[in-house]
């Protein structure tokens, strides 16, 4: 079992302190960006995000309400153009609706809503608990799995056998949650090093 506290160090050690990590202020801002970053890169998310503020549409409420058309094309940069503005207005009604009385629901009721929403899959649904809603959640994405890989772990290939094979370990880190939303972020930034390094381009 890899010790994830080791990890911890010494990634912290090669990257320094990250703190919270993902970009945006605001818990909605950041679960938009997790649904609009989704198979593309942050630049093109960061750019959709840039458009709706412009357009008074980074609020919940109104992006609901938005006409789809208008927000196809505010959010064009990150691609998908048929299915990412469906998916934004999906998340934003679900939002406006349920994001105050989800945030009473116990962890794993919360991360089952979240996968009802449209577009919002086991991942986004891990990214959105965690740093918009502080609830215990560790990423088993393509940086992790590439990062435990490397350390000779066994980490196996679909995303729900991966979060449960790191269950024990987690279990024996005791991470907080600010932590956890630290130690994403690291292991974020150890990606990219090792991609730019010549192994290969890990996805935003």
């Amino acid at each position: 079992m890899i010790d994830l506290r080791d990890l911890q160090r010494e990634l912290l050690a090669r990257h320094g302190p990250l703190g919270w990590w993902w970009p945006g202020e605001e818990p909605f801002e950041i679960a938009l960006g997790a649904v609009l970053v989704q198979r593309s890169r942050w630049e093109q998310a960061a750019a959709a995000l840039a458009a709706l503020a412009d357009a008074g549409l980074r609020e919940a409420a109104p992006l609901a309400a938005a006409e789809e058309e208008r927000v196809r094309e505010l959010v064009r940069a990150a691609g998908f153009p048929r299915t990412k503005p469906r998916r934004v207005q999906a998340l934003a009604t679900w939002w406006a609706a349920r994001a105050v009385p989800a945030a009473d629901l116990p962890d794993e009721a919360l991360r089952r809503e979240l996968l009802g929403v449209e577009g919002i899959g086991e991942e986004t649904a891990d990214a959105i608990s965690l740093y918009c809603f502080r609830r215990p959640a560790f990423l088993c994405d393509e940086y992790a799995r590439r990062a435990l890989a490397a350390r000779g772990a066994e980490v196996p290939g679909s995303y729900r056998a991966f979060a449960r094979a790191i269950r024990p370990a987690l279990a024996v880190a005791g991470f907080s949650v600010p932590e956890l939303a630290e130690l994403h972020g690291l292991i974020v930034e150890e990606g990219k090093l090792r991609g730019r390094r010549g192994a290969g381009a890990p996805r935003p």
